[in-house]
């Protein structure tokens, strides 16, 4: 199918009302402008009303408040620092994105940005909390000291994202990391009791965000452990899943939501943390519940170079980018796949599904590595491009020389 054909876009979406656009890597410029392209396609085009990134649901908010209201040019950067996780307001893809929503509201359309992850880049739930505080400071002011203690019970693995979380965590004894669990329970206990009106469900999302972050500390010290299970749970998946639940209990089931995060979050059967370690992706909720008005489609590139992260708490949110060549496309990869087919000088959009059952790819790009997956079981569609390389923000490999 030819990628920039409208008709191509509009045989594999369908009347999905849940369509998930993913990538091989986070920061990659051909994936941004891509998506941007294809978000503004939906939006202008389909009808889609809300559009979903893999960033956290509390910062989020101040993203969809400069949408709606208009906010100057000046403040894309300022909304690049707080109102995004994981560096994922930081390249001009996005950005442009944005400005390309905001004009389509001021012209009379309607569109909502959301957050579908963890705060605080999955490091800390004080963003999360710090939502959940103003609102009971409004509703239940006596509950107000129980996200008072919460972020205390919290402080001890505090980090500026998931990769330091993980450390600090580990140094912790059972009875501290009990303490700050038990705590985040009741407090979503509380926040549960005010009922189902929409100012209440987003208190209530914002107190679940801070309990599945906690949770997901736990999950990787299992992970992490010399002898992990065969199945595992990412808390963090399940959030994202139940963030787009809530779009559309709150949207009502005719909105349709554009979702925009890593292939491995999206597809539609678990991902693979760890050779022959897997866990249901949001993408796996997400497909069991709502069947083929899930749609997946994911993002890779035969060749070229793509994003690398370090932990500096220099950088924003604690991570520092780089460039990093890519390997060759892998034996059984989807990759190989289109270079085999023919298809390798020109970016291409293959429609899977009707090869859905069929013995087909075994593995696809996964920033520097490949990671094994039923390609033609995880995804609907799949645009493969001939080459990637990151955004013009992140520091080229001579950079780093």
């Amino acid at each position: 199918m030819a990628p920039d054909d409208p008709a191509a876009l509009a045989e594999v979406v369908g009347d999905a009302r849940v369509v998930a656009i993913g990538e091989n890597n986070h920061g990659v410029q051909e994936f941004g402008a891509l998506r941007a392209r294809l978000v503004q396609s939906l939006v202008r085009e389909f009808g889609f009303g809300v559009v979903a990134l893999e960033s956290g649901f509390a910062e989020g908010a101040l993203v969809d408040a400069w949408l709606r209201a208009g906010g100057g040019e000046h403040d894309v950067e300022h909304l690049a620092r707080d109102g995004f996780t994981f560096r994922a307001g930081d390249s001009a893809e996005v950005q442009e994105l944005l400005r390309d929503l905001r004009e389509h509201n001021r012209a009379g359309g309607v569109v909502r940005f959301v957050g579908l992850d963890l705060p605080g880049s999955g490091g800390s739930p004080d963003p999360a909390l710090r939502a959940v505080r103003e609102h009971l400071a409004v509703w239940a002011p006596h509950a107000v000291s129980l996200v008072d203690s919460a972020l205390a019970a919290t402080r001890h693995y505090t980090s500026d994202n998931n990769g330091r979380a993980p450390q600090r965590y580990g140094q912790l004894d059972a009875a501290t990391r009990d303490h700050a669990t038990a705590t985040l329970a009741r407090l979503l206990q509380s926040v549960e009791t005010l009922g189902l009106a929409r100012e209440h469900r987003i208190a209530q999302h914002h107190a679940r965000a801070a309990l599945r972050l906690d949770e997901q500390l736990r999950e990787f010290a299992v992970l992490f452990a010399p002898d992990p299970p065969a199945r595992v749970v990412s808390s963090r998946d399940v959030y994202m899943a139940e963030t787009v639940r809530l779009i559309r209990e709150l949207a009502g089931d005719e909105e349709r939501v554009v979702a925009l995060a890593h292939n491995g979050h999206l597809q539609r059967v678990p991902f693979t943390f760890l050779p022959g370690v897997t866990a249901p992706s949001a993408g796996t909720y997400l497909a069991d519940e709502l069947g083929e008005d899930y749609v997946v489609i994911g993002l890779t590139a035969l060749g070229g170079t793509t994003t690398g992260l370090a932990l500096d708490s220099t950088q924003r949110h604690g991570i520092a980018l780089h460039t990093e060549p890519l390997p060759d496309q892998a034996p059984g990869s989807i990759e190989r796949a289109v270079v085999d087919a023919g298809h390798g000088e020109r970016p291409v959009l293959l429609d899977l599904r009707t090869a859905r059952g069929a013995t087909g790819p075994t593995a696809i790009r996964h920033a520097t590595a490949h990671i094994a997956v039923d390609v033609l079981a995880g995804y609907d569609a799949l645009y493969c491009l001939p080459q990637q390389h990151p955004a013009d923000f992140v520091p080229s490999m001579q950079a780093r020389q």
